[in-house]
């Protein structure tokens, strides 16, 4: 049973189970929780699942054998989070943030693909929640200059 609901949380609601890009799959999913419930966009929620995701990821890992498999999408759905802390979850915003993050985690330029080095959950985690806070600080300049 620990498996099942590792599993499911691991993959985000499964939809790291969905065909080509289970990474955009999950920081979409991500984006439309907070487009019908903005309450989710706080740090208490960012924290579990930055942390609670390292866990489930090494978990995960440990089960399946395989390192970073694709269908593990909680790293970007706490990556894809950490973009709009603080920020109103508008339309535009969430489409922006949505962009910014997916660009990112895709490219995984400066420090954020030497995060993936770090040992199991935690590199798995690392990088998406770089690529966040990344996407967080230029949304955030763009905000200002509009």
């Amino acid at each position: 049973m620990i498996n099942k609901i590792n599993h499911f949380l691991a993959t985000g609601f499964f939809s790291g189970h969905l065909p080509a890009a289970p990474g955009t799959w999950g920081s979409l999913l991500m984006v439309v929780l907070l487009f019908f419930f903005p309450v989710l966009n706080n740090m208490y929620l960012i924290s579990a699942v930055s942390i609670g995701g390292a866990a489930v990821a090494t978990f995960e890992q440990r089960q399946t054998g395989i390192k970073d498999d694709s269908r593990i999408v909680i790293d970007e759905m706490a990556g894809q989070l950490l973009t709009f802390y603080t920020l109103p979850t508008t339309l535009p915003v969430l489409v922006g943030g949505f962009i910014l993050f997916r660009f990112f985690d895709v490219l995984k330029p400066w420090l954020i693909e030497k995060a993936e080095v770090l040992p199991a959950g935690l590199g798995v985690m690392m990088d998406d929640i770089l690529a966040g806070l990344t996407s967080l600080i230029i949304l955030k300049i763009i905000i200002i200059l509009i």
